[in-house]
């Protein structure tokens, strides 16, 4: 039995092979054209504090080292800047593909291996890094087919200020849980009255970005909340200069599920499809007890296979096996896929359909099946 042998949440794949080769290749490719350098982690790393609750453990002998097989490529490439890059000058932009294994899936995403498509630009305090990141998802996801797309943008600093507030309330971890339910009506029964106002302004924000913009001004409580409230507005206002079209949500009640972000962080998803496609933000990088500016974004392939309206077409063409070395250069030139035919019979429309093809060499003529 194949359960008896590939655990949930995992499986062979032999359908979309081909469109997720010529994805990656057409993000990847994307990427470097826009200056940013590939790189390569490694699968399995040493545990650590900040490991996720979602990775998996390996643990051998007992006074040997736990090791973590990666659940996310983001960090280690934040790692890496600060190490094997770290005599290089400021900022990085790198990029990177790979295989990511998670302990559990999600209701949204079972999945829990699948490839890991990003880019991130580390040492850059600007605010237009954080455009370019923005376009730059943007753009990847329509160069691979994905239409009716929706950013949805948030940031921590808000619910953290607000969790700061109530930090010795007995009730704190019931109104995280009543937050992740979006229920405003049962916390404000458990809430003190004091803090009503700071928690019914940041779910006011909640709906399209034109028309909650303006709600953002009531979060100005204190210098860092100000500050957030004003690099919003100037990247998504330099964002939507040169891309107006794109629907954009805002919730600032969703918590974060990722522990390394530190400010503004975005999602984008795809009309109808199950779980985000991509997402990315703002983090802090450690480099000698220093915090350094990172921001970038992730794509997800899986996501990205459902999502996509592009069908990558194999022209498959079955040719005689002592084809000249001419022809077998011009079919690759026109973009065939070559399949040469190692039996006795001759070639015709009825063996070529047979063998999955499209098209056949007959007679010195490409024909179609």
């Amino acid at each position: 039995m194949l359960s008896d042998i590939i655990p949930e949440g995992f499986k062979d794949d032999v359908h979309h092979t081909l469109t997720e080769h010529n994805f990656k290749n057409t993000i990847i490719n994307y990427f470097q054209s826009n200056g940013f350098f590939l790189v390569k982690t490694p699968l399995l790393e040493y545990s650590n504090k900040d490991t996720g609750v979602n990775t998996f453990k390996i643990v051998s002998k007992k006074n040997e080292k736990k090791l973590n097989i990666r659940d996310d490529i983001t960090m280690q490439v934040a790692r890496l800047s600060q190490t094997r890059l770290s005599k290089k000058t400021m900022p990085f932009k790198l990029c990177y593909y790979g295989e990511v294994v998670r302990k559990k899936g999600t209701m949204l995403r079972p999945e829990r291996q699948f490839l890991q498509i990003g880019a991130e630009c580390i040492g850059e305090n600007s605010f237009l890094a954080d455009v370019e990141i923005l376009e730059l998802a943007y753009k990847s996801l329509s160069l691979v087919g994905i239409k009716d797309i929706t950013l949805e943008i948030s940031s921590r600093v808000f619910l953290d200020s607000f969790f700061t507030k109530i930090k010795n309330s007995p009730k704190k971890n019931e109104i995280k849980r009543l937050i992740r339910l979006k229920d405003l009506a049962s916390i404000l029964n458990i809430l003190e009255t004091k803090y009503h106002k700071f928690l019914k302004d940041i779910f006011s924000c909640t709906g399209s970005y034109k028309n909650k913009k303006n709600n953002l001004k009531k979060l100005k409580v204190d210098n860092l909340t100000s500050k957030e409230v004003i690099n919003i507005d100037t990247i998504m206002s330099n964002f939507l200069k040169r891309n107006s079209k794109i629907n954009i949500f805002l919730d600032l009640s969703e918590i974060d599920k990722k522990y390394y972000h530190s400010g503004l962080r975005f999602t984008f998803f795809s009309k109808n499809i199950r779980g985000e496609i991509a997402q990315g933000g703002r983090y802090l990088v450690s480099k000698d007890d220093k915090k350094i500016i990172a921001t970038g974004f992730t794509c997800y392939m899986d996501s990205l296979l459902r999502a996509s309206s592009t069908k990558i077409l194999h022209k498959k063409i079955l040719v005689p096996f002592n084809i000249s070395k001419k022809n077998l250069q011009l079919f690759i030139k026109k973009g065939y896929s070559i399949l040469r035919y190692t039996g006795e019979k001759n070639i015709n429309k009825k063996l070529a359909r047979n063998q999955k093809c499209q098209f056949y060499y007959e007679n010195n003529k490409i024909k179609k099946t």
